[in-house]
């Protein structure tokens, strides 16, 4: 079998950027009209506040979705030796340390849980205080620090499950 790269889905970042900019939009106007506002709004500087944090907010779409479309982004490799959820880190979930995989729907995203041997040795291991906030998050609710959403990948849900459990079918005893 051969290593799959999974990429950022192009598609999905043009619905990214069409919906950043309509809130950034929406900011503006909310900025620039706070005093006509001032009817319906309890304090036109209220109305500014979150005109201004949405333009903020909304810009780092805009940014994001940007530098997306122009460079797609490795999201996820999957080969012989194991996973790797953080490409950017070169760090691989071997198959061996994989215990399995699980689903769970939040709304209408399916959520990909992946079970790990010591949810604790990948908690000690990271160094990034936001990551590692949301690996607790995780471990704390679904007993596992990895997690994939296929919401913002090129592959559906069904198949990123589908080769997730093939490979590790075929690779889980040979590690």
């Amino acid at each position: 079998m051969e290593r799959i790269e999974i990429y950022s889905s192009k598609k999905k970042t043009v619905f990214l950027l069409i919906g950043s900019t309509a809130f950034v939009a929406l900011g503006i106007w909310l900025f620039l009209d706070a005093d006509k506002l001032s009817r319906v709004a309890i304090n036109p500087t209220f109305t500014r506040a979150i005109g201004m944090a949405s333009m903020a907010f909304f810009g780092l779409g805009i940014f994001v979705g940007v530098k997306r479309l122009i460079k797609s982004e490795l999201s996820l490799v999957i080969d012989s030796k194991g996973l790797n959820v953080n490409p950017k880190k070169h760090e691989i979930i071997e198959w061996k340390e994989i215990q399995g995989f699980k689903t769970i729907r939040i709304q209408s995203t399916e959520i990909v849980i992946i079970g790990v041997n010591n949810p604790g040795y990948w908690l000690e291991k990271e160094k990034n205080v936001f990551r590692k906030k949301l690996m607790q998050f995780n471990v704390n609710n679904y007993n596992s620090p990895f997690n994939i959403s296929s919401a913002g990948l090129s592959i559906s849900s069904n198949e990123l499950i589908e080769t997730l459990k093939k490979y590790f079918d075929k690779f889980k005893n040979e590690a």
